[in-house]
């Protein structure tokens, strides 16, 4: 946990710049289905891996 701490208090002091909206990916997430595929493994949203996330990502048309 400390070096979590660390890190954050670090991002504290480094200026953010604004991410623009050209800069986000085109896709479409599928939130309602990664909700409920959390509900039923019986984690929350966090906890699942970035495949399992992935899962519900896919690109815009």
């Amino acid at each position: 946990m400390c070096g979590q701490t660390m890190n954050y208090k670090i991002s504290l002091n480094t200026p953010a710049k604004p991410i623009m909206p050209s800069e986000l990916p085109n896709v479409t997430i599928d939130y309602k289905g990664l909700l409920s595929f959390a509900k039923q493994k019986g984690v929350r949203v966090i906890e699942l891996t970035e495949h399992e996330k992935n899962l519900f990502v896919k690109p815009s048309e």
